[in-house]
């Protein structure tokens, strides 16, 4: 699906985003390892001559990072994360538990779906400008959770700092259940918006909001 002229969304479990440069393209997150094929249809379909120089980390959630394995190895791009969430990307440690039954069902996923680690090859830190998308690191739902702005559209790729609802009108919170730290996730959100003045919002999860100002208003409204 095509967001802008230059920006396409490839919806799973979670929304991975492909940006097309003049000379190059970009994803943003993988999505689980059953997304590659999609992604890989993607870049064929709408990109076929142009290698994939990058693959940008929002935060090391399985589901965000899971289809590198294939994607990885398939196109040799630049695996490209916040210092923050490197070690937690490459397996070297494992990220802080959540409590309750989610904490439990998510290290049984994580016991089922064992990963060997990926490789990061570029670190990147706030207000850093990376294969033309600036960086916001915005930690809270992970220690290293970032958000990139394209700088030629303002098009904002939010991870899931924030989501929005199914009808792409509504700015929604991040998730009280998989944050690690919830007020901090929430202060973050809020602080995004307070940085960039985005041209689109394209959420982890949820739709793709085309002209968010009113919505950005209303949320910082709503949770100031």
């Amino acid at each position: 699906m095509k967001v802008l002229e230059n920006i396409y969304l490839i919806p799973s479990s979670v929304n991975t985003y492909l940006i097309e440069r003049e000379a190059y393209c970009v994803l943003i997150d993988t999505g689980m390892s059953k997304s590659a094929k999609k992604i890989i249809k993607t870049i064929k379909t709408y990109c076929p001559d142009k290698p994939l120089k990058g693959i940008m980390i929002t935060h090391a959630h399985q589901d965000h990072i899971a289809g590198l394995e294939t994607l990885g190895q398939l196109y040799g791009a630049e695996v490209v994360s916040h210092k923050e969430e490197r070690d937690y990307i490459m397996n070297i440690r494992k990220l802080p538990a959540i409590e309750g039954l989610v904490g439990i069902m998510l290290r049984m996923f994580q016991f089922l779906s064992p990963s060997s680690g990926y490789t990061v090859d570029q670190i990147v830190t706030d207000r850093e400008v990376a294969f033309e998308l600036k960086v916001y690191h915005l930690p809270g739902h992970t220690p290293g959770t970032i958000a990139f702005e394209d700088i030629q559209t303002r098009a904002l790729f939010c991870g899931d700092i924030i989501n929005t609802n199914q009808k792409g009108s509504k700015i929604l919170p991040p998730s009280k259940t998989f944050a690690l730290d919830y007020e901090q996730a929430l202060k973050a959100s809020k602080q995004m918006f307070q940085l960039s003045k985005p041209s689109v919002i394209l959420p982890g999860h949820g739709k793709p909001i085309l002209n968010p100002s009113e919505a950005i208003k209303t949320y910082l409204e709503e949770y100031s």
